[in-house]
């Protein structure tokens, strides 16, 4: 934090600015408005750490289990019962007993009885014994007395005499079985609350009878961009009049809510104007998160800290040592109703608008949504050129 400001203040210099004295108590020329503000200047470990101190989690509820892929589980998930169930073939073959097979060789054959075949999902098998064989099909349980499975590739496949089959290798003896309980056993913990639902989870949850799951709620974000130089990209007459430069912050962002499983709600550009970011601001109370996008720094038309201090805004910080988006601010901003609607103030220049948003908005919206990994891996490379500033 700046030695100026204490934590959670915006300091006398912005106080001051906030009021500002009027144009007319004034002779001569109007002065400039610019923002004055103490700066923190946090480095963005300390900065991250003080975003995601004020993450809660929202509430749980229960979804249908094709609609849970992205959220993040509300609830440790246990094994209902032993996966497999049973002891099954690994392969398709013959179950056999290892001893009757061993020493087996193409030279020195050994000849089995098959009494009966085992299928996947067959409730009732025939039981070798001594000098005997089962035909047993990939998964299907392995059939009482039988402790080994002959890959077919090991036989005739009874091609000389059906009913009757010639074990040409003894590498089989003992193995191709898959035990029960190899997966999990009943009562095992499968999946821990905060995991994010992936198509691999929804087959853990599937083979846990899973029809339905527990998930945290789904993050509304607002995004709010302002800045009398801004249109949208559909107001093609003032963007090929040179009028405005076309707003593409919201757009970004907006995909890049999405794509973490949040929910994005775009405004239109408003104008520097605090009436209208008023305006604009009171239609983001009910979202779980407000990012505003440009005003992040200190210029006469950077009024949104202004209209945010108006109604009540505690800031965070503002300022992190970083580059780009160093103006970058978080606070919290009090409501008529409920908690106070964490509040990011990113910089409006693109490049700096992304980095900030990758930086501590992704991560702090993960949060919200109840995921225990809320940070992208950190891979270091070094750059096979020199990559100029």
């Amino acid at each position: 934090m700046s030695e100026h400001a204490e934590p959670g203040s915006r300091g006398p210099a912005a106080e001051g600015a906030a009021a500002g004295a009027r144009p007319e108590d004034r002779d001569g020329p109007e002065a400039p408005r610019f923002e004055r503000r103490a700066a923190d200047w946090l480095p963005v470990t300390a900065a991250l750490e003080q975003v995601l101190a004020a993450a809660r989690p929202l509430p749980p509820e229960d979804v249908a289990l094709g609609e849970a892929l992205g959220r993040a589980l509300a609830e440790d998930v246990t094994a209902p019962w032993a996966l497999p169930p049973w002891d099954n073939a690994g392969m398709d073959g013959y179950a056999v007993r290892a001893e009757d097979v061993r020493g087996a060789s193409p030279d020195a054959p050994v000849t089995l009885e098959v009494v009966g075949v085992a299928r996947a999902g067959a409730l009732e098998l025939p039981s070798p014994g001594p000098g005997q064989a089962v035909r047993i099909m990939t998964g299907a349980p392995l059939p009482e007395g039988a402790d080994s499975v002959v890959r077919v590739e090991g036989t005739d496949a009874e091609a000389g005499q059906p009913g009757r089959v010639r074990v040409l290798a003894d590498r089989d003896a003992g193995g191709n079985v898959r035990p029960g309980g190899q997966d999990w056993a009943a009562g095992e913990r499968l999946l821990s609350a905060g995991t994010t639902v992936t198509p691999g989870v929804v087959a853990v949850l599937a083979a846990a009878g899973r029809s339905s799951v527990r998930v945290h709620g789904r993050p509304t974000v607002a995004l709010l961009p302002n800045g009398d130089e801004l249109a949208p990209p559909h107001d093609h007459e003032r963007l090929r009049a040179g009028h405005a430069i076309p707003e593409s912050n919201s757009h970004t962002l907006a995909a890049a809510v999405r794509q973490v499983g949040a929910h994005a709600r775009r405004l239109d550009p408003v104008p520097d104007d605090e009436d209208a970011l008023a305006a604009a601001l009171a239609r983001t109370l009910d979202a779980d998160v407000l990012v505003t996008l440009g005003g992040a720094s200190m210029g006469e038309g950077d009024l949104i800290k202004r209209v945010l201090d108006r109604h009540g805004f505690e800031l965070d910080f503002w300022r992190v040592r970083m580059r780009p988006g160093s103006p970058v601010s978080f606070g919290l901003l009090a409501r008529p109703e409920g908690p106070p609607l964490p509040v990011f103030g990113l910089p409006g220049n693109p490049a700096s608008a992304f980095v900030t948003f990758q930086v501590f908005v992704r991560p702090f919206v993960l949060a919200l949504a109840g995921h225990a990994r809320v940070h992208r891996r950190v891979v270091r490379a070094t750059a096979a050129e020199d990559i100029p500033s």
